[in-house]
């Protein structure tokens, strides 16, 4: 019923006005708050109490002398609200608490003169408008998940909301959110932190079962939520009940139900095949146990589950931007290598104090076979011989132990301690095979015996610990906390067989680009040579987090809610040798919320904020400048390739056929073991990773079943950090604000602008005395940052007992002059240290719409049930393809200070009839070479209930892209694959929309 206390109905019990207001926090935990209004009476000796349907869990007070109350940090489920008066209960109403759900709910009383206080009620209701919340998202639960196709992952969760779209497939499964990078993103589980904190990229997850609800934030955090400049994906796991609930859950996804796939060709669509998924193959069984329930009624509670799964996959692998696959992969896991478990303990020690404790592991072993393919022979490509085998260690463990304290019914104290335990290594059989990739327009390009690849210890672990205070004064809620976090890593990284190498070809007049200047082709006609990088080197290193945040939640009156906050985020970050690297202090973060009811009927809403979000420092970042790798390539001619191992024989430095100077002449250094400190790596002036967001909206009520919604979203980079690497920065890069003046360090090397000045100092990473020099962004020729994010959404939502649905659509607009901390137009994964702004050169023409500009996103998701035993679902979204650029691999001068020698340019070299260079080049600014095309998805799902021996059973069939569509979801960017050399492999799809598929499950709980 709407809330109108117009209308005047009769009921036995007392009337009484209640407004709950469930608020935000990262743990599992919310609040029920609102007034009692009283008619012909006052507040005097009523008591509100909320009984949790489940656990029994209780919480209760007395009104305040206003008739406000307030029940705080209640875990999340159904519970029963009353008002009391001595032994009399006035009003009851069910409420469910959910994550980050402010949920209205108002009764009102009105007492007879004679103080009978037997009287006439004035209606209850619920609210479907949210009027204490100005943030962005979506909030869903398990129960609304199960009605859906939903793949069983968060990031699907996650895309449902508006303003996220998927990210590039180089980045495996995640999601952007407003623009922002797949890197910038943070995830939390039960108030636990588990974002891969080594390149942000994705989650660690739990068993999907393990689940409960999930809030997905795509703007207008409070302070209470940093570390990212993207978006937020916070869920809370199940836990036991008074009952004992036992589940068996059997899913199937067989690859006999999953159509074939599809292939892209090099040269425009008419050479050889460049990406095959014809082969593609993913067949999976996932078992799920699980029991929960009291081990002491009311008070202590456990869940837990274990999740054995059968995992087969098979896909074809290899080549580069400028090679075509060469591998077919298969992996399995099983059995007690491929075993998730997880459990969670709640214990309420009175009413007052609560403690829970929670814990997963998702490690895994995974078994690695790699054979020889051929995709322009046979019917679907030829599988050749076996090459290696390895094991892939993955996942990790992770627990937390959350406590919460009512000291007062105005005073809330929550603390949580906890840890996350991940493992990235690869143990391969082979360390006898390197690396070996052609990058030659040729038929028959070189191979090696083996996958090559690195190898080395990989882990990382997070310890967290934070501190939340609470205190309710009259009509303001004071939020004040503490959040700290130690990230270790540990990597060690070596080229198996020590060496990688990369077959080119310098067309006449193109430059190989050394660190001793650029090596011409003179010779009058195309060379063949060889790049050996050498990638060797890392250790233990680590960063330390801290953040402070205070923030005023004010109910100025009953129409008008501010949100004032202030965060601010604190980082250092250490090198192997223990030295400090990167220091950023006090980095202030204003957040504001305003939300206002204009016809003060909790039918509509106007909401409006304004934040500042931080970017920490990635520990990539640290253990690729500080963690003693040597980056070095160099480039040969060679006479011959061995035939067994695809290395190449006869080597002899490139610099000898073209000017002299030997090795030292023909080698790009990216990178030297020696570890830098802190004032040669961080300008003196530098800011760290920030955005400033701006968001307005409007919701509005139109009847029991509709809500309608619109909402604009702006946001821009404050401040971007990155890494310059031009000559005055030799040897190492330095962490600068591009486009502003910048102050380090020399350590043994000075470029004066023309050449090496004088230095009496070892190259030993520490600064040496007196060279402090300050660069000016003109020196530099870094042109400033940017990076816009326009959108504007439109929301319908639709609800009745037995059909809802959810539409929305975003137009939005993605333009800079980078994407933010990775680079998905080349799949470059290298957090906070991408190619971008390491020379100008680079820069030059990335102006543009970047990888993240979907222009125009529709969502269409819903459920209906036709009968009472039967759930039909859809989850349905039409995108537009994103910008696409052409990358080429030369530059108009060769400036050591202006082009580096590697990375992707803007720039592609004319050539005349013979192929020569004319010395003449083109620019083609970034996005301006079409888009991929427009993606169309349509998932359904069919589920039906019955019961066997008093088992509740339930049996679904969920069919992913049901019309099969399979257009190119990424395309190869890279015009040329040397200077001057045009890629064969250019425009062809590098990832396709995945098949049709099939998922069945069966599920008993009893």
């Amino acid at each position: 019923m709407r809330n109108n206390f117009s209308k005047i109905f009769k009921r036995s019990i007392a009337a009484v006005a209640v407004s709950t207001i469930l608020g935000t926090t990262l743990v599992s935990a919310e609040d029920i708050k609102g007034k009692v209004e009283i008619t012909n009476g006052n507040v005097a000796g009523y008591t509100v109490k909320a009984v949790n349907k489940q656990t029994g869990t209780t919480r209760a007070m007395e009104l305040n002398a206003d008739g406000t109350y307030r029940l705080a940090k209640l875990p999340s489920g159904e519970y029963e609200v009353t008002v009391s008066k001595g032994n009399t209960v006035f009003a009851k109403e069910d409420v469910r608490v959910s994550l980050g759900k402010n949920s209205i709910t108002n009764f009102e009383v009105a007492v007879r003169t004679d103080n009978t206080e037997v009287i006439e009620v004035v209606g209850s209701a619920i609210s479907t408008i949210d009027l204490s919340s100005s943030d962005s998202g979506l909030i869903i639960g398990d129960v609304e998940i199960s009605r859906m196709p939903i793949a069983r992952d968060i990031t699907s969760v996650a895309l449902l909301a508006p303003g996220t779209v998927k990210g590039d497939s180089a980045f495996g499964n995640t999601a952007s959110f407003g623009g922002s990078s797949v890197a910038e993103n943070a995830c939390y589980i039960n108030g636990l932190e588990v974002t891969n904190t080594r390149q942000g990229l994705g989650c660690g997850e739990v068993p999907f079962e393990f689940y409960k609800e999930f809030q997905i934030k795509t703007g207008g955090y409070s302070a209470k939520y940093g570390r990212a400049t993207g978006g937020t994906l916070n869920s809370v796991t199940k836990g036991g009940t008074n009952n004992w609930e036992f589940a068996a859950i059997a899913q199937f996804q067989p690859d006999s139900l999953q159509e074939e796939g599809s292939f892209s060709r090099g040269k425009g669509g008419s050479g050889q095949v460049f990406r095959d998924e014809r082969r593609d193959s993913d067949n999976k069984t996932d078992i799920t146990l699980s029991a929960g329930g009291p081990i002491i009624e009311d008070t202590l509670f456990f869940y837990g589950l274990i999740n054995p799964r059968d995992t087969e996959e098979s896909y074809t692998f290899g080549g580069s931007e400028f090679s075509a696959n060469d591998e077919y992969r298969t992996q399995e896991a099983s059995g007690g290598d491929n075993l998730f478990w997880g459990g969670k303990i709640d214990w309420d020690i009175n009413e007052d104090h609560r403690l829970s404790y929670f814990a997963y592991s998702n490690r895994r072993d995974i078994e690695r076979q790699v054979f020889d393919y051929d995709p322009n022979t046979g019917a679907n490509g030829t599988i050749g011989k076996f090459k290696d085998s390895a094991i892939l260690k993955r996942g990790g463990e992770a627990q937390s132990l959350s406590y919460t304290g009512y000291m007062t019914d105005d005073f809330i104290v929550t603390a949580m301690i906890g840890s996350i335990e991940t493992e990235y290594e690869t143990v391969s059989t082979n360390l006898v095979c390197p690396s070996v990739t052609d990058s030659r327009t040729t038929a028959n390009p070189v191979k090696g015996c083996g996958s090559g690849g690195s190898f080395g210890a990989n882990n990382d672990e997070n310890k967290q610990f934070r501190l939340d205070l609470e205190y309710i004064w009259n009509d303001h809620t004071f939020i004040a906390g503490i959040d700290y976090q130690e990230r270790d890593s540990s990597r060690v990284s070596r080229p198996i067989a020590g060496h990688s190498y990369d077959y080119r070809t310098l067309a006449v007049g193109g430059d190989f680009q050394a660190d001793n200047g650029a090596l011409e082709n003179d010779t009058g006609a195309a060379l063949d040579y060889v790049e050996d990088r050498i990638f060797d080197g890392g250790g233990s290193f680590n960063s330390e987090l801290t953040a402070y945040y205070i923030e005023d939640k004010w109910q100025v009156n009953d129409n008008l809610v501010l949100d004032i906050g202030l965060r601010i985020d604190e980082w250092d970050s250490w090198g192997t040798t223990g030295k400090l690297l990167t220091s950023f202090k006090t980095d202030i973060a204003p957040r504001l919320g305003v939300t206002w009811d204009p016809m003060g009927d909790g039918e509509s809403k106007v909401y409006a904020t304004y934040g500042r979000y931080y970017l920490p420092v990635a520990n990539n970042t640290i253990f690729r400048a500080a963690s003693g790798v040597s980056d070095v390539t160099s480039a040969y001619t060679f006479t011959g390739v061995d035939g067994t191992t695809g290395a190449p024989t006869g080597i002899a430095p490139l610099a000898d056929t073209l000017g002299g100077g030997g090795l030292a002449n023909s080698q790009q250094v990216s990178g030297i073991p020696t570890v830098p400190e802190k004032g040669i790596f961080q300008a003196q002036e530098a800011e760290p990773f920030s955005k400033d967001e701006y968001i307005i909206g409007y919701e509005q009520l139109i009847n029991e079943n509709y809500t309608l919604g619109l909402k604009g979203t702006y946001r821009e980079v404050a401040t971007a950090l990155d890494d310059y690497c031009g000559r005055y920065a030799y040897p190492y890069c330095v962490m600068v604000n591009p486009g502003s003046d910048s102050s380090w360090y020399s350590d043994g090397y000075y470029w004066d602008g023309a050449g090496w000045g004088d230095s009496t100092f070892d190259n030993d990473g520490a600064p040496d005395p007196g060279s402090l020099t300050t660069y000016s962004k003109e020196t530099m020729g870094l042109p400033k940052a940017n990076n816009e994010y326009t959108a504007l959404e439109t929301m319908v939502k639709f609800q009745e007992d037995n059909f809802r649905y959810s539409l929305t659509y975003t137009w939005s607009r993605s333009t800079g002059n980078f994407e933010g901390a990775v680079k998905s137009d080349i799949g470059q994964a290298d957090a906070g240290i991408t190619q971008d702004f390491d020379f100008p050169a680079l820069m030059d023409g990335a102006q543009g719409y970047q990888p993240n500009d979907r222009r125009h996103v529709i969502k269409f998701f819903g459920s209906w049930e036709p009968m009472e035993d039967l759930t039909l679902g859809w989850n349905s979204t039409l995108s537009s393809g994103r910008p696409l650029s052409l990358f080429g691999q030369g530059y108009p001068s060769d400036d050591p200070n202006l082009n580096g020698g590697w990375g992707d340019l803007f720039y592609l070299a004319d050539t005349d009839s013979n192929g020569e260079l004319t010395g003449t080049y083109t620019r083609h600014s970034r996005g301006t070479a079409g888009r991929t095309p427009w993606t169309f998805n349509v998932d359904l799902s069919a589920a039906y209930s019955f019961t066997v021996s008093d088992i509740d059973m339930r049996a679904s069939l969920n069919v992913f892209n049901v019309l099969n569509t399979q257009e190119a979801t990424s395309m190869n960017e890279h015009y040329e694959s040397s200077e001057g050399v045009v890629n064969q492999w250019h425009g062809a799809a590098y990832g396709f929309q995945t098949p049709r598929y099939v998922r069945i499950s069966l599920e008993a709980r009893f």
